[in-house]
């Protein structure tokens, strides 16, 4: 009898990471969403691919979409997994549903990404992201 795999990644873990890095990104805490990402990352969208070698470059590519949820009065960012498959001992590409929310909790705008990620120690970092259609 064939056993079923198993993930060999820690599921509370994953779940962790992202509700970190989706408080950073509602709090618009630049240093806090660098801080999950390796370097040099890599942003992959329809019309082209843009590489973020350092935190700056990071900061300069979230900057205006950050400032585009203030305008919208949307405080927290909830991350929801959709899919999870692991690539080889090191990664994971993880599907993110986002939901951007206001300070009464109710959903102002949405986005799906995919990463790969990077387990790190006791952790993840991002190396590439791909937004997708909703």
């Amino acid at each position: 009898m064939a056993s079923q795999p198993t993930d060999s990644y820690d599921r509370d873990d994953l779940q962790t990471f992202l509700v970190d890095y989706g408080a950073a990104l509602g709090a618009g805490d630049l240093e806090g969403i660098t801080d999950r990402f390796a370097f040099p990352a890599l942003l992959a969208t329809d019309d082209r691919s843009t590489a973020l070698p350092d935190p700056h470059a990071l900061h300069d590519s979230v900057r205006e979409r950050l400032a585009g949820y203030r305008e919208l009065d949307l405080v927290a960012a909830v991350p929801q997994v959709v899919d999870v498959a692991e690539v080889g001992p090191a990664f994971l590409w993880a599907e993110v549903r986002w939901s951007y929310r206001d300070e009464n909790a109710s959903e102002g705008a949405a986005e799906r990404v995919r990463y790969l990620l990077r387990r790190a120690r006791e952790t993840f970092e991002i190396c590439l992201l791909v937004p997708l259609p909703l």
